[in-house]
């Protein structure tokens, strides 16, 4: 009997991000039937599906909850990948303690759980910063959706940027590498290194995200760094046993810092790299059957 995958998108992209489109003949060469569903579709039986996969539901950190109810129901009836719990640990950044509690260096940050957690200690933190530049960014976001950078070394909970975050959110030093040298997206298959793309800001800005202007090559990372990221991907359960995780990183003196790792539904930037598209395929038909 013929197989059926849903690959979850959002209204934006009714028919998945062009990358994803890639995969559509290797599966369908396996003999699988494969569908692009919004998740917030009304009409949508998510039962018929032998497997679910979420893709480019770009919209999940605006509706939060509604995308946490949906994702366990539609578990209880379907098999979704990544699994329910990989998702809901990674969908506040707050994971990040846990990662750094594991031996892995993250940028410096600061959690808040509210404007009026701060205190003398973090104004300390905050002080002993090398850069004075600060990003702030909520703790439930995609896309750099509503991150903020302060320009200048004053700052206080006063501040309009940290006054109007809404929920816990996360306080880092700029990282002048990302400007300098650009960010790695290293992307792992079912716990294996796939490819990596180098993301650059646009010029002025500080966000490597195509929705504000940055842009994505190929790279080829050194046995050094290469090793690194491997090493991040077989200590984080999360990434080990995942069928897709991104590791978004920063080189520093041949020294990688962990910015975020992404399991939910990063772009995995399968048209960069011969092969990625097939490969995410091959991984896919491997859970379905």
């Amino acid at each position: 009997m013929k197989k059926r995958l849903a690959l979850i998108t959002w209204s934006g992209l009714p028919q998945g991000a062009e990358s994803e489109r890639l995969m559509l003949p290797h599966l369908a060469a396996a003999g699988i039937g494969t569908q692009f569903v919004d998740w917030r579709s009304t009409n949508c039986d998510f039962s018929q599906f032998d497997l679910i996969v979420l893709r480019s539901c770009w919209d999940y950190h605006l509706r939060t909850a509604e995308f946490i109810d949906w994702l366990q129901r539609t578990a209880q009836a379907t098999p979704v990948l990544n699994a329910v719990e990989t998702v809901l640990w990674n969908h506040n950044k707050f994971y990040l303690r846990e990662v750094e509690a594991m031996g892995i260096e993250i940028v410096p940050t600061i959690f808040v759980s509210h404007p009026k957690a701060l205190g003398a200690e973090e104004a300390t933190t905050i002080r002993s910063w090398k850069n004075k530049n600060i990003v702030v960014k909520p703790a439930i976001s995609a896309s750099a959706h509503n991150t903020r950078l302060m320009d200048d070394a004053q700052w206080s909970a006063d501040q309009e940027a940290i006054r109007t975050m809404q929920g816990p959110f996360l306080m880092q030093p700029f990282i002048p590498e990302i400007q300098d040298q650009g960010e790695i997206s290293f992307v792992y298959i079912d716990g294996r290194f796939s490819h990596a793309a180098l993301k650059r800001p646009a010029a002025g800005d500080f966000r490597v995200q195509k929705e504000h202007g940055g842009s994505a090559e190929l790279f080829h990372p050194d046995s050094n760094l290469l090793a690194q990221a491997d090493q991040i991907a077989a200590t984080v359960p999360q990434v080990r046993d995942s069928l897709y995780s991104r590791i978004d990183a920063v080189a520093r003196d041949g020294k990688l810092v962990l910015m975020e790792l992404e399991l939910i539904e990063p772009e995995l930037f399968l048209g960069m790299a011969e092969g990625a598209a097939k490969r995410f395929a091959e991984a896919i038909i491997r859970r379905v059957q």
